[in-house]
């Protein structure tokens, strides 16, 4: 057991290692005059678009860029966008589908008229946890965006926070460079059938790579790493 935890240890450590590192926060002298720019040719939902996988990237405004933007008329008021735990009003809700380049990465947004609700709609990972003797009902949404939403069985609504907020650098680092190596990665770590008190775990990873995980202890980092950023997430 202890030759296993270590080799997983290393495994993050070299995934770490080359790895690109996270963007800085803090904006250097001028880049706030480039930012007012961007403000003043930017409508209020793709203002606000932009302020959001800023924030959630720890990105510049001037390496975010508008792509696209369509008027929609959403059919729902989560605006098309379905989560666990999200009940939605049937009410036709005007607004718009939005595409932003971040650094190199595009990312689908959709906004109300006013900018007021602004929902990422790019998923990179999607995990869920069931059953077992404790009885968990967890499912964990990560963007590619930077947002990551969180439901179990003791949440009324969504819990919604940042990478930003709940990883270190090396660990977004991390995560940025899973889903920039691999492609679509599929993983069901569920319990065999007809186990008592059987425990069911699925992961979707739509990375942007080319690369096929089959490898499986990186499979198991990878879990351990999700489980992980679960429980930091869900801590009250």
């Amino acid at each position: 057991m202890k030759r296993v935890l270590l080799s997983i240890s290393i495994l993050i450590m070299l995934l770490a290692a080359c790895a690109p590192q996270a963007q800085p926060t803090d904006l250097p002298p001028g880049i706030e005059d480039q930012a007012t720019e961007i403000a003043e040719n930017l409508t209020p939902a793709q203002l606000a678009a932009v302020n959001a996988v800023a924030q959630n990237l720890g990105l510049a405004a001037e390496q975010i860029r508008l792509v696209s933007a369509e008027a929609v008329e959403w059919p729902d008021s989560c605006l098309g966008i379905t989560t666990e735990g999200t009940a939605c009003a049937q009410v036709i809700t005007p607004g718009f589908r939005l595409i932003l380049d971040a650094a190199g990465r595009q990312v689908e947004y959709h906004t109300n008229e006013d900018g007021t609700v602004v929902l990422p709609a790019t998923e990179a990972l999607t995990w869920s946890r069931s059953g077992g003797i404790a009885g968990f009902c967890d499912n964990l949404t990560i963007y590619l965006s930077g947002e990551v939403r969180g439901t179990n069985c003791n949440t009324s609504q969504p819990v919604v926070k940042s990478l930003s907020e709940l990883l270190s650098a090396e660990e977004i680092a991390t995560m940025n460079e899973w889903i920039s190596r691999y492609g679509l990665v599929e993983i069901d770590a569920s319990d065999p059938e007809g186990v008592s008190d059987r425990m069911t775990i699925n992961l979707k990873l739509a990375g942007t790579g080319t690369e096929q995980l089959t490898d499986p202890a990186i499979q198991q980092v990878l879990l351990q790493f999700v489980q992980s950023l679960n429980d930091r997430l869900m801590i009250p």
